[in-house]
Formats: C-alpha cells, sequence, structure tokens
C-alpha cells in the first residue's frame, strides 16, 4: 500500500511537471485571437468590406513574416448591419464565448460608443476604432480600455472648417449632416470653428436627415431659398450621391460653394461630383506619396481589385499598432498591452503620430483638397492637398478636461 501511495504521488508529481513545461509551449502555438466588428452590410457597407479586407490583408502579411511573438493572428469577423443592438450582440458573442483578446472596430459611431461602454468596459477588453469616429468615445465618454486612430468628428469637423475660414467671401453656411452620433458631433466641431475663427460668419440653417434618406429635394430647395454662400455636409455614399443628383438640376453648385466628405469609397458612388468643391478624407492612398503608402496600395489593388479607400488605410494601421504594442508589452495581457498602447509613437501608412495617455487619440492628420477630376482614376480626386497635422487639430487636455467636467454635471 505504501509503495502504491509512493508510485501515485511520484506519477502526480510527474504529471504537473510535465503539464507545468508543456503549457508555455502549447500557448505559444495557440493563435491571437482578434474580433473584428464591423458593418458589412448596410449604410456604409462598402467601407466595412475595405476595412475588413485590409485587415485580412494586414493579418496574412503578420503570420507570413511569423506572427506576433512567434504567434499567429487569428481574426473572426463579424457584421453589425450598422445596427447599434447587432454590434452589441456580436461583439459580446466574440468577447464571452469566442475568448477573443482584443476588438477592432466598429464602422458606425453609434454602434461603436455602444460597444465601448457596454462590451469593451464591461468586460475589460482592449477595442482600437479606425473608421467610427466620434469624439465622445475619447472625451465625454471615455474609458480606459478605447483607443482611436481616426480624426475623430472634432478633428476633421475643426480641419474643415480651417481650410474654409480662409476663404473671405464665405460668410453664409448652411449644414446638412446624418441625425446620428457622427453627423451631429462633427457638423457642431465644424460650426464651433469656424465661428472661432470667423466671428462674421452667421449659420442660417441646419438640416438633420435620417441615415439611409433617399429623398434630398425638400433639404436641398429650403437651403437655396435661404441662400447660404455655403453649405456643409457629412453625407457619405449612397446618400451623398442621391444628393448631388438631385442638386443637379436646380444650378446648385453653380449659386452654392460646396463642402463635402470627399472620401474615395462616397466618390466611387458619386461620378457627378462637381469639380472645385472643397473636399476633406482622412487619408486616401493619393494623399501620401510615400514608399510605404504605394506598396500598401499595390498590394491591395491586386489582391482584390479595387482601391484602398481611407478606411483600409486606418484599418491596417490600426492592426499593426496593436501589433506594436504587444511586442512592446512582450505579452498579449490585457494590461500590458494598454500601458504599451498609451503615448505609443508609431510610423504608420499616414506618418508618424502617438496616441496620446490621457485620452487614447492619435494625433492623426486630415486631409483637405478641392476635387478635380483625374484621368487615371474613375473618381474624383483632391488637388491642392492641405495636409492637416494632428496637433492642430486635436482637443487640448485641458479642452478635454473642461468637456468631460461639464459633462459629468449633465
Amino acid at each position: 500500500m505504501m509503495r502504491s501511495g509512493r508510485c501515485s504521488t511520484a506519477l502526480s508529481t510527474a504529471l504537473l511537471v510535465l503539464a507545468s513545461m508543456a503549457t508555455p509551449a502549447m500557448a505559444q502555438q495557440q493563435p491571437i485571437k482578434i474580433g473584428v466588428v464591423g458593418g458589412l452590410s448596410g449604410a456604409a457597407a462598402s467601407i466595412g468590406q475595405a476595412w475588413a479586407d485590409a485587415l485580412k490583408m494586414g493579418a496574412d502579411e503578420i503570420n507570413a513574416a511569423g506572427g506576433i511573438l512567434g504567434r499567429k493572428v487569428a481574426l473572426t469577423v463579424r457584421d453589425t448591419e450598422f445596427k447599434v443592438d447587432v454590434g452589441v450582440r456580436e461583439a459580446k458573442d466574440l468577447v464571452l464565448r469566442e475568448k477573443v483578446n482584443f476588438l477592432l472596430g466598429a464602422i458606425s459611431s453609434g454602434v461603436s460608443l455602444a460597444i465601448s461602454t457596454s462590451v469593451s468596459k464591461e468586460n475589460k477588453i482592449i477595442q482600437i476604432t479606425a473608421v467610427a469616429n466620434t469624439h465622445r468615445q475619447t472625451v465625454e465618454l471615455f474609458q480606459r480600455y478605447f483607443f482611436q486612430v481616426v480624426p475623430n468628428t472634432f478633428m476633421e469637423g475643426r480641419a474643415a472648417a480651417m481650410v474654409a475660414a480662409k476663404q473671405p467671401s464665405w460668410k453664409n453656411y448652411y449644414t446638412v449632416g446624418y441625425d446620428y452620433e457622427f453627423g451631429r458631433m462633427q457638423a457642431g466641431a465644424f460650426v464651433e470653428t469656424i465661428k472661432k475663427l470667423r466671428p462674421d460668419v452667421k449659420i442660417v440653417g441646419q438640416h438633420w436627415p435620417p441615415v439611409g434618406e433617399t429623398d434630398y429635394t425638400p433639404y436641398i430647395t429650403s437651403m437655396m431659398a435661404a441662400k447660404p454662400d455655403v453649405v456643409y455636409s457629412n453625407l457619405f455614399e449612397a446618400g451623398l450621391a442621391a444628393f448631388i443628383k438631385q442638386a443637379l438640376p436646380y444650378g446648385f453648385f453653380q449659386k452654392v460653394k460646396f463642402v463635402s466628405l470627399a472620401d474615395v469609397s462616397s466618390m466611387m458612388a458619386v461620378p457627378e461630383m462637381p469639380e472645385g468643391v472643397l473636399g476633406y478624407n482622412r487619408g486616401e492612398f493619393y494623399c501620401e506619396n510615400t514608399p510605404d503608402m504605394k506598396k500598401f496600395t499595390e498590394a491591395f489593388h491586386q489582391r482584390y481589385k479595387y482601391y484602398p479607400v481611407s478606411y483600409a488605410v486606418m484599418g491596417y494601421d490600426s492592426l499593426y499598432v496593436l501589433k506594436r504594442a504587444i511586442e512592446k508589452a512582450g505579452t498579449i495581457e490585457t494590461e500590458a498591452v494598454l500601458k504599451a498602447l498609451e503615448g505609443l509613437t508609431y510610423e504608420g501608412l499616414r506618418g508618424k503620430f502617438t496616441i496620446r495617455a490621457f485620452d487614447h487619440q492619435a494625433d492623426v492628420p486630415e486631409y483637405v483638397g478641392w476635387t478635380v477630376k483625374d484621368s487615371k482614376y474613375p473618381f474624383v480626386i483632391l488637388k491642392d492637398i492641405v495636409k492637416v497635422p494632428g496637433s492642430q487639430i486635436t482637443l487640448t487636455e485641458d479642452e478635454v478636461k473642461q468637456m468631460r467636467a461639464a459633462a459629468a454635471k449633465k
């Protein structure tokens, strides 16, 4: 009986030793699981698809080069359908059932905000967004597991306003923005900035069509009746296409100056986009003439047979930012990676940028220029591009503190 007990004890000890030796090796072989929560259908389907395609290409590159810390990257992609409830459901499933290590996404600001507050924060899992850009994610509703590598709504609205403010004859403005988080936040930032830079400017009207609106005629006619010098818009894709087509018969663009989102994704949907529009975007492939951007563009175009829109550029950057942070931390442990992300400086497709520690917003640039036709592309591009540095358009730390304090009092 004693010999049997000793043998059993010895066997148990040996098994424990083997287990302790095997566990690190086994863990090393397990992939780093990344949940990708994007709107692959709905109002911004082409944006979501381009973003997801870039992530897939980036993951394949990383895996071909040996992975991250010797571990493969495994993406699990889910469609939010551009709906808050669906996005939260899919994100929860990725975290609780799929046991992903990190979250990337979403596409819609409203969806992303809901995932940040009800999934990322509650489950203490890092979420990085490269498309959804409401500034409330890093300001009033900031939570420490959320990071943003896209120009937020304030930055985008401010950049467009900075260039528009230099047009001395532009004094009376009308705005048209989608009636949801992105549209209202960005239009608000544009209005706030233009008023500060040009006290003589007046806002003569604002419209808030719902996402998915198809009939813009009532909006167009009321705008023209107000006789503004300028109309600022943050409509995109199908909505922008419908607006442009319906405005043309009214001679809208001969009578009114137009400030518009001019991302390639929307421009492909708007072949009628006039020249001379003041456009803004977050970093299209043609905006940066660098070897890295050229290499990325060629690889993406060869693989997918279409041009990588700015959302693909930013998605690609976001994956490599995560890679850099994991390598800096030397682990995929959440707190260690979080600390590595705070203050991280990264040289990406849009140049060098830093993720600020106090609000987790990357000081990425915005690009503003004038629409022009180019025989090389089946869509209009921007010329005379002003690359507005992130340092000039980000909220200062004091501004962030003030906005957070004001929100806390409500």
